[in-house]
């Protein structure tokens, strides 16, 4: 069993620094690229995010065909209760933006929530792991270097999803680099606290029930996470001035993103 102190340092260190580091990785490529490229690269990243999220969330039990009981049920309503909620936050989500307007500093915060409500459960998933594991090595514990460094990079490339949202709706917010830096911070914590408050949470109720089950959360944060699918794809139609729509270019940014998470999910599989 490894210690509280170290579960958590664990904890919040993989998950608030990796998305400081996006989201000022984000910040610096957003100097060199357009905002509808970065919002391309992250719907490539989100395409395997909610592959790999669906998963954690079993399929919302589709193994159990039409012969589900009522646990199979709760599950599609917990997904379906993060997607309706999620949207229904935002009432400018399917509003055609008059022209030159753009969306205040709202948006990626709800873009990160809505994509770090599934951090909780893999929050969930390192405090249980740590609190029911024979072994004091914390990489040994949660399966090797590599298993380790796949998921810091998986945190590390979700929150860009996250910084582009910021940059294609929220640019103008900060007045200035310190200004510019504060909104960073406030995201990556947005985006950052479900997993936090997740793993210190369960790190202790695994002690008492061994086998509390993660996958409604994994099932909700599933549904919130299409609020940040619809933000990201929004951008990709939008007229851009005298420059021509380049689909070819979009599709390799996407691609690009994909990519990237995927290669990730090749460290632990």
């Amino acid at each position: 069993m490894l210690g509280f102190g170290l579960t958590f340092g664990a904890v919040l260190g993989s998950l608030i620094l990796p998305a400081i580091l996006a989201l000022l990785l984000i910040s610096l490529a957003a100097r060199f690229v357009s905002a509808r490229y970065l919002a391309a690269f992250t719907v490539g990243i989100y395409l395997w995010f909610f592959t790999d999220t669906i998963g954690d969330a079993s399929y919302l039990d589709l193994q159990q065909g039409l012969g589900g009981n009522v646990w199979h049920l709760v599950l599609w309503v917990v997904f379906a209760a993060g997607l309706i909620g999620m949207l229904s936050l935002d009432r400018n989500l399917f509003a055609a933006p008059a022209s030159g307007e753009r969306a205040d500093f709202a948006v990626p915060i709800l873009v990160a929530i809505a994509v770090g409500i599934h951090g909780f459960g893999e929050g969930a998933a390192i405090g249980s792991t740590a609190a029911l594991s024979s072994s004091t090595n914390i990489l040994d514990a949660f399966g090797g270097a590599a298993a380790g460094a796949a998921f810091v990079i998986h945190k590390a490339l979700e929150p860009m999803m996250v910084g582009a949202a910021y940059w294609v709706y929220a640019k103008d917010h900060a007045k200035d680099s310190v200004g510019r830096l504060r909104d960073l911070i406030v995201l990556a914590v947005a985006f950052s606290l479900p997993g936090i408050i997740g793993g210190g949470a369960a790190y202790y109720l695994v002690q008492v029930y061994p086998n509390a089950d993660f996958t409604y959360i994994f099932a909700l944060g599933l549904g919130t996470s299409v609020y940040a699918l619809l933000r990201l794809v929004g951008p990709l139609f939008q007229s851009s001035g005298s420059l021509r729509y380049d689909s070819t270019k979009v599709a390799i940014a996407v691609l690009v993103g994909f990519t990237f998470l995927y290669l990730a999910a090749l460290l632990h599989s």
